[in-house]
C-alpha cells in the first residue's frame, strides 16, 4: 500500500516549534565534545517528561505485526520501550538498544510490568553492531537524525542486520531539514519489497493531537 496525502496548515507555529526542537535536539547535543553530555541531555529529557508522546505502541508497528511469526527483533532507539515491550508481549525475542541510561532503565521497569523478558542495550547506536542476517525484524521509530546524520552507512547495515524475509519497520517526521524526504525511503531501499508506505499529515508519536508531516515504512528483505 502507498498512499501520499497533503494537508496545508494545522496547528503551524506550534507544530514547527515542536519539529524544531525534535529535528534539531540531537544536532544541538552533538555539537557537544563529550558524550555524556548528550546522554545527559535525553536522561533529563525522559526523566522529567517535557516534551509529550504517545506512551502505547506505534499504530504502525501493530498493523505491521499483524499475522507476523514472531522471531528475533532489534529496536534501534528504543526510548522508554513501548515498541520493544510491546513486541516482546507477542512473543518475539527483543533487543532494545538506546545510549540514555533513564530511558533503559524505563524500558526495563516496563518489561518488568509486563513479566516479558526485554534484552535492554545501553549504547551509542553509532557503537552498536547491529550483525548480519541476525533479525526477522529492525525497527526504527522517530530516528530521523541519527538515519541521516551518523557515521555509519545506515541504510546499509540495516539491510545487511535483516534475515532473509525480514522487515524493516521506519516511522519519522518528513519534508522539514534533517527529516526524511518524499521518497527518499522507497529511493533508498530499492532492493527491498515495499509492503507499506504513507507520506501524510498525521499524529505522529511524538506530537499527540497536533498534524504532523510524518513517513511510515515497512518493506520486507527478499528471501534468497
Amino acid at each position: 500500500m502507498i498512499r501520499k496525502t497533503q494537508i496545508n496548515t494545522v496547528g503551524l507555529k506550534t507544530l514547527r516549534r515542536l519539529l524544531a526542537f525534535l529535528l534539531s535536539a540531537t544536532a544541538l547535543v552533538a555539537q557537544s565534545s563529550s558524550p555524556a553530555d548528550r546522554r545527559t541531555f535525553w536522561d533529563d529529557l525522559f526523566r522529567k517528561g517535557d516534551v509529550s508522546f504517545n506512551k502505547n505502541a506505534s499504530k504502525l508497528l501493530q498493523y505491521a505485526m499483524i499475522d507476523r511469526k514472531p522471531g528475533t527483533a532489534v529496536d534501534l532507539g528504543m526510548g522508554e520501550g513501548r515498541n520493544a515491550v510491546f513486541l516482546a508481549t507477542k512473543g518475539w525475542q527483543v533487543t532494545g538498544v538506546d545510549f540514555s541510561a533513564e530511558a533503559v532503565k524505563q524500558a526495563k521497569a516496563r518489561a518488568a510490568a509486563e513479566k516479558v523478558p526485554l534484552d535492554s542495550v545501553l549504547e551509542d547506536l553509532d557503537a552498536y553492531e547491529v550483525g548480519r542476517a541476525k533479525w526477522d525484524l529492525i525497527t526504527l521509530f522517530y530516528m530521523h537524525a541519527w538515519f541521516h546524520e551518523s557515521k555509519r552507512d545506515v541504510p546499509r547495515l540495516l539491510v545487511a542486520g535483516l534475515k532473509p524475509g525480514g522487515m524493516l519497520v521506519i516511522e519519522g517526521y518528513a519534508g522539514e531539514k534533517g527529516a526524511y524526504q518524499t521518497n527518499e525511503l522507497l529511493r533508498t531501499f530499492p532492493n527491498l519489497k515495499i509492503v507499506h508506505y504513507e507520506d501524510v499529515w498525521d499524529e505522529a508519536d511524538w506530537a499527540p493531537g497536533e498534524k504532523s508531516h510524518i513517513v511510515r515504512f515497512i518493506a520486507e528483505k527478499p528471501q534468497k
